[in-house]
């Protein structure tokens, strides 16, 4: 069975296949509102889609050369 949420912890470490993110970055993206997450017993989770949704929003194309 696909896991669906993951914890801060746990985006830290990379999950399948995205590189870490450091918890300090995830803490000022929350705080800016620039990335989704839920809030369970205090805890912060995230889904891997809205990892990708915030590194797809963000991706830089090169310039034509």
């Amino acid at each position: 069975m696909k896991k669906e949420y993951y914890t801060t912890e746990e985006i830290t470490k990379g999950i399948d296949g995205l590189l870490p993110i450091k918890e300090v970055t995830l803490r000022n993206l929350r705080q800016k509102r620039k990335i989704k997450y839920t809030r369970l017993a205090g805890e912060c989770i995230y889904k891997k889609e809205w990892i990708q949704e915030y590194l797809d929003r963000n991706e830089v194309q090169p310039i034509a050369g």
